[in-house]
């Protein structure tokens, strides 16, 4: 008896120093990692916020005629936040540590000079209102891709993320002037070319300005996209019908009433939109009758319908708040109060003496109009509208001009020389 006693003292005993050790132990990986963590945040504390999301521009662009020399340089150039932006130290929220499945890539085609200038001034406020959007936390908003159809590399390589896709061949043009008619095949060879992180992409315009940082307006796996009012399918029944089949009037009226852009798509879906996309355009321009009836809206129409083809109009969300039309859109939100996001700068605004909007030259005594600047881009420091023209965006428009044009490197020699450079 006494034996066995001996024995469980001794069992006792060497469990007691099992336990003992194990939190001895214990206590000294928590030492050790505190002071692992205290050393190495040593370093990454004074790294800017925005180097650690330096993938979300740069990890899947694909540059025409570039080494890969130019390409680390166009990295480093590209990521620099834009001059009136703050760049905080430190280590991200620990909400920014969560990865985000929602987030998108902006891809934005390009063609021309009117559009060179619209793409600096658009990539201005793109990174600005990412930078807000990512110090909230959680941000929508992730690379962003110019994607340029001219088949030629040009002088913004270094300063926007660029991918160069060849034009449409002559011979499908058939010697028109319509440049829009780019942007489909832009997309497909975009598709073919590039791989990209995010699960999503919104297509955009130089044309657009975001007015504040951009949530992903998906409805789930299905496509989000902007209101049109004069892209009307059940006003075309007989034409629609010529590219979307027999279709009954009430299924007419489900056909969606939007463009391309600014629409989000999962790239899943987008790859097959894309070549149903530039099929029905291409069938529209070849078509005298479609062709007459939508002229410069046509690849509009295009997309629309191809979404009604591949079924990708159900469920489809069409914001009316996504894209504000100034100057029929007067005010930062919409009737019933809901903010827009992206000011497009589509129609001229031209105010008279009294503060109404005219049509007539001579009658002008205030515009602004994308149009005036074909050759040349816009000056520093656009004046104001009159006092008495009632129209908020109008006013937002020069402001956000101005700061841009005030903020992007040797502005006044690119007015004079439309060179782009940063010594100046």
């Amino acid at each position: 008896m006494k034996g066995r006693s001996k024995q469980v003292r001794t069992l006792n005993y060497a469990a007691y120093a099992l336990v003992t050790g194990a939190i001895l132990f214990s206590l000294y990986a928590g030492l050790r990692a505190s002071w692992t963590y205290s050393s190495s945040t040593s370093n990454v504390v004074s790294m800017p916020k925005r180097m650690l999301n330096m993938k979300a521009d740069t990890s899947s662009q694909i540059t025409s005629d570039s080494s890969a020399s130019k390409l680390q340089r166009s990295a480093v150039v590209i990521q620099q936040p834009c001059p009136t932006s703050s760049s905080k130290s430190g280590l991200l929220p620990a909400r920014e540590s969560i990865e985000n499945t929602r987030k998108y890539h902006t891809v934005t085609t390009t063609f021309g000079f009117a559009n060179h200038w619209q793409a600096r001034i658009h990539y201005y406020w793109f990174k600005k209102q990412r930078s807000i959007c990512e110090e909230t936390g959680i941000c929508d908003m992730g690379g962003f891709t110019r994607l340029l159809h001219s088949g030629q590399a040009d002088d913004l390589m270094d300063e926007i993320p660029t991918v160069v896709v060849d034009k449409l061949p002559e011979s499908a043009m058939k010697n028109s002037n319509y440049v829009v008619l780019n942007r489909p095949y832009a997309f497909l060879l975009w598709l073919q070319r590039v791989s990209i992180p995010e699960k999503y992409i919104l297509m955009a315009e130089a044309d657009h300005l975001f007015l504040r940082p951009l949530p992903n307006m998906m409805n789930g796996e299905a496509p989000g996209a902007a209101l049109f009012t004069y892209i009307v399918p059940e006003n075309y029944g007989p034409i629609v019908r010529k590219f979307v089949g027999q279709i009954t009037d009430a299924e007419l009226k489900t056909v969606p009433h939007i463009g391309n852009s600014p629409t989000f798509v999962s790239i899943k879906h987008f790859r097959k939109t894309a070549p149903m996309w530039f099929n029905t355009t291409m069938d529209i321009f070849n078509d005298e009758e479609a062709h007459k009836a939508w002229n410069w809206v046509l690849e509009m129409y295009g997309y629309s319908l191809a979404t009604y083809k591949l079924n990708q109009h159900i469920g489809m969300k069409v914001w009316d708040n996504m894209l504000a039309h100034p100057p029929f859109d007067k005010k930062e939100v919409t009737p019933a109060g809901d903010p827009f996001y992206i000011l497009h700068l589509t129609y001229p605004l031209r105010y008279n003496s009294t503060g109404g909007m005219t049509e007539k030259e001579e009658d002008t005594v205030w515009k602004f109009d994308k149009r005036s600047y074909m050759e040349k881009p816009p000056p520093k420091n656009l004046p104001d509208p009159p006092v008495n023209v009632d129209n908020d965006l109008a006013r937002i428009i020069i402001r956000m001009v101005n700061e841009a044009t005030n903020n992007i490197p040797c502005w006044d020699l690119y007015l004079q020389e439309k060179t782009v450079t940063t010594m100046c």
